[in-house]
């Protein structure tokens, strides 16, 4: 759970470098290695995109409560 905007800073990122693995790897494997290759990645896209929705959605006086 993502609790600052140091840490929203921090998913970002990290989703951003998942993004750039992703479409690196559609260059570079066969499709059926690729579907295979990036399932969990993109379930972790996923994960880290709900925790950033999760924290923006939520006021600043209530995060600091």
């Amino acid at each position: 759970m993502i609790s600052n905007d140091e840490e929203l800073h921090q998913a970002e990122t990290a989703v951003q470098k998942l993004w750039r693995f992703l479409a690196q790897a559609r260059q570079t494997h066969a499709c059926a290695d690729y579907e295979r290759l990036a399932a969990p990645y993109l379930l972790q896209i996923q994960d880290r995109q709900q925790e950033i929705l999760a924290y923006l959605s939520t006021r600043p006086e209530v995060l600091r409560a």
